[in-house]
């Protein structure tokens, strides 16, 4: 049988050596992308990056003014407790079918609203549609004071601007009625 003569030494290692090249390459990319899903998912998950619901437009919406604060209600504030049972115990209400607590104010009222996280371990978000669509993040122990006019009356959301471990379960409302 005849042998073939190739002008390298050993064809089969240059193979060899290439195919690995090759493998390596696409063990490589593998490895970024799987680095960028777990970064992407990590972004979530610590609020990162926030993707709020579509709001109404918003163009008579003074800016809402907050304030940190404490846990300790001031008079005619709503309070709104954040921890592992959602915005004031809604998963116990429904939520996020029957959304809980339900705040209701006339058109031109002043909205204060007192956010709490009584959460030890995890921060939690709060943002409502239209008038605080930029919301914040609480951390555990914090509390701020949000205050606003209800200038647009419709039912608005309030939710969880993060995601969190009962992310879904931390939807509330708010209620503008038309003044007659």
């Amino acid at each position: 049988m005849a042998r073939l003569h190739f002008p390298h030494k050993n064809l089969t290692s240059i193979v060899s050596r290439r195919t690995m090249s090759l493998l390596s390459l696409r063990k490589m990319v593998a490895v970024v992308i799987l680095v960028g899903l777990i970064i992407t998912v990590a972004a979530f998950v610590t609020g990162i990056v926030i993707i709020p619901p579509p709001s109404q437009s918003s163009d008579n919406v003074t800016p809402a003014v907050v304030t940190k604060s404490s846990c300790d209600r001031p008079p005619s504030f709503f309070l709104i407790i954040a921890d592992l049972s959602g915005f004031n115990n809604s998963i116990s209400h429904g939520a996020p079918a029957n959304p809980w607590p339900v705040i209701r104010v006339h058109q031109g009222e002043a909205v204060r609203i007192l956010i709490c996280n009584r959460d030890t371990t995890q921060p939690h978000g709060f943002s409502i549609d239209t008038y605080f669509p930029e919301g914040m993040s609480v951390r555990p122990g914090e509390a701020y004071q949000i205050v606003f006019t209800a200038s647009i009356p419709g039912t608005f959301v309030i939710y969880c601007n993060i995601f969190c471990t009962i992310h879904v379960f931390m939807s509330s409302r708010l209620i503008v009625q038309l003044n007659t």
